[in-house]
């Protein structure tokens, strides 16, 4: 498969808003995630001053898009991973109702929740390459 196929499930729909996913939390998550929240990226800071996960430049922004993707993937794949064992345990009865409901609780946490994330950054770095492909060359 080429990347262009890729491109219907990453690009953003037309519902989507960085509002929508705000409203979703992307705020909050953020902050906290472990692998480079704001709270972590905060304290990194404090020793390496220039630490940045992404830069002004287009290629740092590309880079960092094709980042989001990679991240939502492996999000989606570990959700519906887990969703299957989990159905699967109950199935089979060892798993109980409780259980499943714990297990799904979770895995909407901390499987499909980050994806709101990766979704809402995309938004963001797509409308900062489109605002960077209008300024003029230096």
């Amino acid at each position: 498969m080429n990347s262009d196929a890729f491109d219907v499930w990453f690009r953003p729909k037309s519902f989507e808003s960085e509002r929508l996913y705000e409203r979703l939390g992307a705020l909050l998550l953020k902050r906290y995630v472990p692998t480079g929240g704001d709270l972590v990226m905060q304290r990194l800071r404090r020793h390496h001053l220039g630490r940045r996960w992404v830069t002004a430049s287009i290629q740092s922004l590309r880079r960092y898009e094709r980042r989001t993707r990679l991240n939502e993937s492996i999000h989606l794949i570990g959700f519906i991973a887990f969703a299957v064992l989990a159905a699967k345990k109950f199935a089979s009865e060892s798993l109980t109702a409780f259980g499943l409901t714990v297990a799904l609780i979770l895995n909407l946490l901390l499987g499909l929740w980050p994806v709101v994330l990766q979704r809402y950054n995309r938004l963001r770095l797509y409308r900062a390459i489109k605002l960077h492909s209008h300024l003029p060359q230096r």
